[in-house]
C-alpha cells in the first residue's frame, strides 16, 4: 500500500494504468456498493466527536476531577474562564470533528476500494477471477448462463450469482482508454487509413 495523496485511488498499483475519470468511477461505484463505509460511518464518528469531546472536557475541569487526578491538570491545560472555555470548546470540537470525518472518510474510501478490488475473486478460495474467460451456455447471450471456473479450487461461478459482470473481470491494465482516443486525425492518416 502507498500514502495516499488527494487522489485515494492512487494507493492500490492496479489502478495505475486507468485514468483519473475510471477511478472515479471506482470510487463512485464503492460509495454505491458500501455507502456505510464512505459516507454514513464518517458522519457517524464526525457526529460523536461533536458530542464527545465537550463532554470529555467537562469531565476533566469538573470540580471534583482534580481531587481524583492531581496531576491530570497540568498535563491537561484547559481555560479558567467561562468565556475562553466556550472558545476553545467551539475550535477544538469544530476542528477536531472535521479532523476525524476526514480521517475516517479516508479510511472508509480505502476499505471500500479494497473490497472493490476482492469483489471478483472466488468467494471459496479467494483466487482472483480477473482475466478468467467468461463462458456462456448456449447460444444466445443470455446473462444468466454466463458462468466463469476459478482456476485454483475449479468451482463453477455463474456471474449473476455472485453479482460481476463481464467488464468486473477484464484486467485493470486493459481498462485504461489509449490517450489518442477520440481525437481527430491528420486528413493525410485519414486518407491513408481509407486505402
Amino acid at each position: 500500500m502507498r500514502l495516499p495523496t488527494l487522489k485515494p485511488y492512487r494507493m492500490f498499483e492496479q489502478f495505475d494504468g486507468l485514468s483519473d475519470a475510471e477511478c472515479a468511477r471506482m470510487m463512485m461505484d464503492a460509495r454505491i456498493n458500501w455507502p456505510w463505509l464512505t459516507v454514513r460511518w464518517p458522519m457517524v464518528i464526525g457526529l460523536a466527536f461533536v458530542v464527545g469531546w465537550p463532554t470529555l472536557i467537562g469531565l476533566l475541569s469538573w470540580p471534583g476531577t482534580a481531587a481524583y487526578a492531581p496531576g491530570l491538570m497540568k498535563w491537561v491545560p484547559l481555560p479558567r474562564t467561562a468565556e475562553w472555555m466556550i472558545v476553545f470548546l467551539v475550535v477544538t470540537g469544530v476542528g477536531g470533528a472535521g479532523l476525524a470525518w476526514a480521517l475516517s472518510r479516508d479510511a472508509g474510501m480505502w476499505l471500500a476500494l479494497k473490497r472493490t478490488l476482492e469483489r471478483s475473486s472466488c468467494r471459496k478460495c479467494g483466487q482472483s477471477l480477473t482475466g478468467v474467460p467468461v463462458q456462456t451456455i448456449g447460444a444466445e447471450p443470455d446473462p444468466a448462463k454466463q458462468f466463469v471456473r476459478c482456476p485454483e479450487c475449479g468451482k463453477k461461478w455463474v456471474l449473476l450469482d455472485i453479482g460481476l459482470t463481464p467488464r468486473d473481470l477484464v484486467p485493470f491494465e486493459q481498462r485504461g482508454v489509449p490517450t489518442d482516443f477520440a481525437r481527430k486525425r491528420p486528413r493525410e492518416a485519414w486518407r491513408a487509413g481509407a486505402r
